[in-house]
């Protein structure tokens, strides 16, 4: 059995994924304090260079001093998480972009029951925006849903 997973597991995951896959991570998020997106990764493609933004979150706080640290996220903390996600990846969305670049945006989540259902209500709204969604379990990418390939 899996114990909870913190911010940093999934970010450590998600970062392992994308390198397996030929990814360079350009940026990532070490520790909790830190401020900026939580992962910036690029690989080349034809002619241009994809950039992925990815925001994350864990499943339970990962501050020791927190009354939450070491206890699952409710689903209403875990629905305000998935809303602080889609605002940092509309802020990714609205920044100005080179044209040399492709530019792509994920959410990274825990893989359980209540973050499934919360993204399953919003699944269209991702697709419109081509956001992906890297679902980690354990200290893997357990799937990742996305319009096109990431």
């Amino acid at each position: 059995m899996f114990s909870l997973l913190f911010e940093l597991d999934v970010i450590d995951a998600v970062c392992q994924d994308l390198e397996e896959r030929g990814y360079v991570i350009i940026n990532r998020k070490k520790e909790i304090k830190h401020s900026g997106k939580d992962v910036i990764a690029k690989k080349t493609n034809s002619n241009k260079d994809l950039r992925l933004f990815i925001e994350a979150i864990g499943e339970t706080s990962s501050d020791s001093t927190s009354k939450r640290y070491g206890k699952p996220f409710d689903r209403s903390q875990i629905k305000v998480h998935i809303s602080e996600l889609l605002f940092a990846t509309a802020e990714t969305l609205s920044m100005p972009k080179l044209d040399e670049y492709i530019y792509k945006t994920a959410i990274a989540i825990p893989d359980n029951k209540d973050h499934r259902e919360f993204i399953n209500k919003i699944k269209p709204f991702l697709d419109s925006l081509d956001i992906a969604v890297f679902y980690v379990k354990g200290e893997r990418v357990s799937e990742i849903i996305s319009n096109r390939e990431v």
